[in-house]
């Protein structure tokens, strides 16, 4: 086990809206989206490395802990990142946050920045070892790009200022410099996509958008960035090699389209895409490939997404805002992520993408026998994640669901590292939480923080439920 006796003395504090989010926001059995539903994210950008994928996001939840749902989400208080990872599409680990803006007293890596808005990750071999970059958007006045070992970190300043600003050419009069897209191709050249907004009379061809070649050290640009004429451009640059063609993806303004010619080619806050046979175009629009997520939830707000393919299988990340209600907030744009399939004609062409609760399938069974940290599920029920990663049960009976767990019918035994309750038990069942379930273990809890209880026999592929009495705190488990 990771974490020693001293660190478990203290229980990890939990906020009013972590204990909000544990008891209000919830996914029913069959649903995968939104992929994590006990903190807000945004602006998905999505990494696969060593058979694991990262999605990245904006921090929504660090302006929920101001605002406390009774004022717009205006993004100004947000300066780290969420990390999530998995392994098979439905059980997800909490890694925690990236601290990126460090201007205003803050404690991020890039001191120069005041925010930290919709990342892009990369990853590259540079003098024989993996290395990550992460860009992001210091509010809409330029993009920085942190480095790391890791992907999720720690994560440092190399440059100590701006990697695209309005000093940068061509850029100095881009109504939003922000929202970047970053791709590594099968060469190891790197390229880099951003910007957004547009003046009243210049809606259909804002003309805001940029695109740039990348230094062999991914911290430096090539060259000035060259314009994409990216119709009815807002902002959430998107950039994909499918074959040898090269897609640039965007959202599309908000701007009424009585005044053009042909309103439904491009309608309002969709994903539209253009098409190239190089990197840095020229681009052809094509057409728009996902409406607005309000059309299918109801709530209406930015459209920001990544397509990505993993284990061979396309697919694509957007945000929605359909947990804010649920939760309770007073006001609205508060988002999450969702990650539903991604279709691709047989001639390249992009069809209109299917949104929806029920998210992907599993893509491979869990495996048991390694330590799982405490932060990782397909779906949970009063229990908040602490900014340790922890997991604290604010009532009793609340759960944590791994789904599709690979029983060898070999396991002996179930041990857990916890902050207990004494006189308490943890419950695991499988197939069903409380009297919908069949119990394999049931662990006494006392003074002890590391704790452990015989396993029934167990075989087969089985949905797994941890159920945990109030007060408790889970740091991790383990069945072998």
């Amino acid at each position: 086990m990771s974490c020693s006796n001293e660190e478990m003395i203290t229980a990890t504090p939990v906020s009013e809206m972590q204990k909000l989010m544990a008891e209000k926001a919830f996914k029913m059995p069959g649903e995968n989206n939104p992929v994590m539903a006990h903190k807000y994210g945004a602006d998905p950008a999505v990494l696969e490395y060593n058979d694991t994928l990262y999605v990245y996001s904006t921090n929504d939840m660090q302006q929920l802990e101001f605002t406390k749902g009774k004022i717009d989400n205006g993004y100004n208080k947000i300066t780290s990142l969420n990390v999530f990872s998995t392994k098979d599409m439905v059980n997800w680990t909490d890694c925690g946050e990236i601290k990126v803006a460090g201007k205003n007293d803050y404690i991020g890596a890039a001191k120069w920045a005041a925010n930290s808005w919709a990342p892009a990750i990369a990853y590259k071999k540079i003098d024989g070892k993996d290395k990550f970059f992460l860009y992001f958007a210091d509010s809409a006045n330029g993009i920085g790009v942190l480095t790391a070992d890791s992907p999720t970190g720690p994560f440092t300043d190399p440059l100590g200022e701006a990697l695209i600003s309005r000093k940068t050419p061509t850029c100095d009069k881009i109504n939003w410099l922000f929202d970047p897209a970053v791709l590594v191709d099968e060469k190891g050249n790197g390229y880099l996509y951003f910007g957004g907004g547009h003046d009243p009379d210049k809606y259909e061809h804002p003309k805001n958008a940029r695109c740039v070649a990348l230094a062999d050290d991914m911290i430096h640009i090539v060259g000035e960035p060259v314009m994409i004429d990216a119709p009815f451009l807002f902002e959430d640059s998107g950039i994909n090699k499918i074959g040898d063609t090269w897609y640039y993806t965007y959202c599309t303004n908000w701007q009424d389209r009585k005044d053009t010619k042909d309103p439904d080619k491009m309608p309002i806050a969709v994903i539209g895409y253009m098409t190239s046979k190089n990197p840095l175009g020229p681009f052809e629009y094509k057409g728009y490939t996902l409406e607005n997520p309000g059309t299918v939830f109801g709530a209406w707000g930015n459209n920001h997404h990544w397509i990505f393919s993993f284990r061979g299988k396309w697919y694509i990340a957007y945000h929605t805002q359909v947990l804010e209600k649920t939760v309770g907030c007073e006001k609205g744009g508060y988002r999450n992520i969702f990650i539903d399939n991604f279709e691709v004609n047989a001639d390249g062409s992009l069809p209109k993408q299917k949104m929806t609760k029920k998210g992907v399938e599993q893509v491979s069974n869990f495996k048991l026998g390694n330590e799982v940290p405490a932060a990782t599920f397909a779906a949970s029920r009063n229990v908040a994640v602490t900014t340790k990663q922890t997991l604290v049960s604010v009532k009793d009976g609340a759960y944590v669901c791994i789904k599709g767990v690979e029983f060898t019918g070999g396991e002996k035994e179930f041990t857990t590292q916890c902050l207990p309750v004494d006189g308490k038990s943890i419950k695991v069942q499988i197939d069903g939480f409380g009297g919908n379930g069949n119990e394999i273990a049931e662990v006494k809890l006392g003074k002890k923080s590391e704790v452990s209880a015989k396993l029934a026999a167990t075989s087969g592929v089985h949905d797994l439920y941890i159920i945990l009495p109030e007060g408790c705190e889970l740091i991790n488990w383990c069945i072998k």
